[in-house]
């Protein structure tokens, strides 16, 4: 008896984590590289593919998708603190790893990542 109970409750937390399909996000269906999908903030997406996010208005630096925003460098919304355009907060981060069109990076205040290697206030100038 004790197991059927323990099943049930195990069945009602799944129920209450699935939302019903009138409750869920709305997406918008976009034309990416590798397929056409339907991509909405919060969804897991491809960190290698955050440029033809970007023509979307969607940002892909953590792992999931967030709204493009305007201006600089918000930290509240993944941004790592101290870099023109934003750069995601990750244990690490090259050159190598950050898209051409976010070249040369403008070093703001400090440098975790140590892209400035001169000290002349920019990363990734060649």
């Amino acid at each position: 008896m004790r197991g059927l109970v323990v099943l049930a409750a195990l069945v009602s937390a799944c129920l209450l984590v699935v939302a019903p399909a009138s409750a869920q996000q709305s997406c918008e269906r976009v034309q990416l590289s590798w397929g056409s999908k339907c991509i909405a903030a919060g969804q897991f997406c491809k960190v290698s593919g955050d440029a033809e996010y970007h023509r979307y208005g969607y940002h892909c630096h953590t792992g999931h998708l967030s709204r493009s925003s305007a201006g600089g460098n918000a930290t509240g919304s993944g941004c790592q603190p101290g870099y023109s355009p934003c750069l995601p907060r990750v244990a690490d981060l090259n050159c190598a790893d950050i898209p051409s069109l976010k070249k040369p990076v403008h070093v703001t205040g400090s440098d975790p990542y140590r892209l400035d290697g001169n000290g002349d206030g920019w990363g990734c100038t060649s």
